[in-house]
């Protein structure tokens, strides 16, 4: 079966939905390269939104060549330096116009990847086909030199709307039954993310339906999702950098985020020092959060996150090579058992409370009293004084 991203990614650059400026920017970019003052184009902006598949829209209307390579995959000076120097000096087979495509850029770090920026700026000025580079943000200052010789053209995020009417018109194609609110919750869930609404699509329309009910699922499996996700790049990534921005798209409540990461650091962090300083760092955020909820300093946020991510992920030896499944800690479930069986005690304490004029927690301390009453007789005037109802009767007499 073809994923959806693939047969329906746009063929024309009229096919591409809402880009219409930056579309005209690039094409007239391509078009008239020689008489350009840039000798490359910096397509920026978020995920999903149409970078890539604009460009190769573009290429297969004018017929141009699109060589692409991932800036993963040049991770050092050498590498860039070899590839690009070939790419960009070498004229195709068949004297066929190209375009070189080089998607997310941002995968380059500033550090570790020291001399790539260079090489790729020198390989650029000698360029005599377009160069293309794709970026998520481009305002980091590492690409402070690259946006000198690059002609920015920003791709904005998608609208919900924009993002419907691609779904609504692959749905018909498809054959798909599907309710407008469904096809309307999933434009406004993606957040502008057309590639993610679509493999959504796909995914939940598999039996030739797509029901609101469907959306709903779909977005407690998306949560629990983004925090594996996140937990995986934290307890295996080699660099803090990576793991600094774990917890950034995660939707969880934060105290979530704290029971995932305590229930799954004993299975992903084999050696005691390494389970110790990980459990270090874990309780000196909690010393934070306790603090932001006694004095309201959200400013210590920033430690907490910090901790959570960068200060557990250095706090391995070394990266565990085993798989690990991480799982949802059973704590919440027993919170909510622990309240379902006090729940009713902790509503007569109210009632009882009030009628007594006590605070509550005195009144919770009378409980054992109160029930040795009811236990020898119903004090059903007493029961009505205080408008208990016949379950809470019940169980005061148990």
């Amino acid at each position: 079966m073809t994923v959806f991203t693939h047969k329906y990614s746009p063929k024309h650059s009229k096919q591409v939905f809402g880009q219409q400026k930056a579309v005209e920017q690039l094409k007239d970019f391509i078009e008239g390269y020689k008489q350009q003052k840039f000798k490359a184009a910096l397509c920026f902006g978020p995920i999903g939104c149409g970078k890539t598949s604009a460009i190769y829209a573009i290429a297969k209307e004018l017929k141009y060549d699109l060589l692409e390579i991932n800036s993963s995959n040049l991770r050092n000076k050498d590498n860039i330096t070899s590839f690009l120097s070939a790419a960009l000096g070498q004229q195709s087979l068949f004297f066929t116009p190209k375009i070189i495509l080089i998607d997310e850029i941002d995968n380059i770090s500033g550090v570790k990847d020291r001399g790539c920026i260079p090489a790729l700026l020198k390989a650029i000025q000698k360029a005599s086909f377009p160069v293309i580079l794709t970026a998520n943000d481009p305002s980091d200052k590492k690409f402070k030199s690259l946006r000198k010789v690059a002609l920015p053209i920003e791709f904005h995020k998608l609208q919900y709307r924009t993002i419907a009417h691609g779904l609504e018109w692959v749905a018909q194609q498809e054959n798909i039954e599907y309710e407008e609110k469904a096809i309307l919750s999933l434009a406004r869930q993606v957040d502008g993310d057309m590639r993610a609404a679509l493999l959504d699509l796909q995914v939940c329309s598999a039996d030739g339906k797509f029901t609101f009910d469907d959306v709903i699922n779909l977005s407690d499996r998306k949560r629990t999702d983004s925090i594996k996700n996140a937990l995986r790049v934290i307890f295996k990534s080699s660099s803090i950098d990576n793991a600094l921005r774990a917890l950034d798209d995660v939707d969880a409540d934060m105290d979530h985020v704290f029971f995932w990461i305590e229930n799954n650091l004993p299975r992903e962090y084999l050696s005691p020092k390494a389970l110790a300083k990980a459990y270090e760092h874990l309780a000196r955020a909690d010393v934070f959060r306790g603090r932001i909820r006694r004095w309201q300093h959200w400013r210590f946020m920033v430690y907490i996150y910090n901790l959570l991510t960068a200060g557990i992920s250095s706090a391995k030896d070394e990266k565990n090579p085993m798989f690990v499944e991480y799982k949802q800690t059973m704590r919440l479930l027993r919170i909510w058992q622990a309240n379902m069986k006090w729940a009713k005690k902790k509503d007569i304490a109210k009632k009882l409370a009030a009628a007594t004029h006590t605070s509550k927690k005195v009144a919770l301390k009378q409980m054992p009293y109160f029930q040795a009453m009811f236990r020898k007789s119903p004090q059903r005037d007493l029961a009505a004084e205080l408008e208990l109802t016949d379950d809470e009767v019940a169980w005061l007499r148990k």
